[in-house]
């Protein structure tokens, strides 16, 4: 999935609710939270589930 906030790809791990963390809510990126991973393994990183598109549809910055 392409994370418009960050402008990465990633391969979407899951999606929660943001009441379900255990780690601080209060920087959770929105009301239901991506846990997204860049393809070929690396870290993890949250996204806002809400604003993430397909990457082939997506309006991605030129490289």
């Amino acid at each position: 999935m392409y994370d418009p906030a960050t402008g990465r790809t990633g391969v979407l791990q899951a999606i929660l609710p943001a009441e379900e963390l255990i780690a601080d809510r209060s920087t959770a990126p929105g009301k239901h939270v991506a846990f997204l991973r860049p393809e070929g393994g690396g870290v993890e990183w949250l996204a806002d589930a809400t604003t993430l598109q397909h990457p082939d549809t997506a309006l991605l910055p030129p490289p």
